[in-house]
């Protein structure tokens, strides 16, 4: 006996749909290729949706670390330095132009002195912007609103990267199941139609 070609592997939506909803009255329309088509149209609605939760974990951070950034911004205060010695480069290798210099400030709580970054070539004596905490301490300043909304955008990106990955893969492993599955069972299902389908008894 012939066995008869395989179907196309591009096949039409509508025909999809029909298989997909059990519409399809083709005897040759197995189980399995119902399973493909539920398979090939659930594809891109789970996509869709996994983006969309990627957008919604971005929105979500960026609110979070807002917040977090204004509670920041709330305990630090802007405080001019004076440097009162030579600036010392951060790394000599790159030949970049941070650099490094001791200082002195004044603050409310008193007199406070320490180590702040300034440029390449910078002065004894110059003036140099720092950030305190409530306590007189050199902290970091708050993030601005374009870095946490980059950071909030990458970290969006990064979980629909990882989620679509993830669900295209197994749509992979799920689609090859079916394909053996298929192989396997196409010629005794081709011994049950083929005396329908030919008029043969």
């Amino acid at each position: 006996m012939t066995a008869p070609q395989r179907p196309a592997a591009h096949t039409p939506f509508r025909t999809q749909v029909r298989r997909a909803s059990g519409l399809d009255r083709n005897p040759l329309c197995r189980p399995v290729d119902r399973a493909r088509s539920r398979a090939a149209l659930a594809l891109p609605l789970v996509l869709a949706l996994l983006v969309a939760v990627g957008a919604v974990v971005a929105v979500l951070a960026f609110r979070v670390e807002t917040h977090a950034e204004q509670e920041t911004a709330r305990h630090r205060h802007a405080v001019t330095a004076t440097t009162v010695g030579p600036a010392v480069t951060d790394d000599l290798r790159t030949g970049g132009t941070r650099a490094h210099a001791p200082a002195r400030w004044a603050y409310p709580v008193g007199p406070g002195s320490g180590t702040v970054q300034v440029s390449t070539g910078t002065p004894v004596g110059s003036a140099a912007a720092i950030q305190l905490d409530d306590s007189g301490v050199p902290a970091a300043g708050a993030r601005t609103d374009a870095a946490v909304l980059s950071d909030a955008g990458i970290l969006g990106v990064g979980a629909a990267t990882g989620l679509v990955s993830l669900a295209v893969v197994g749509h992979a492993v799920h689609r090859r199941t079916l394909d053996r599955r298929a192989e396997r069972s196409w010629e005794p299902d081709w011994e049950r139609v083929e005396p329908l389908w030919s008029q043969r008894r």
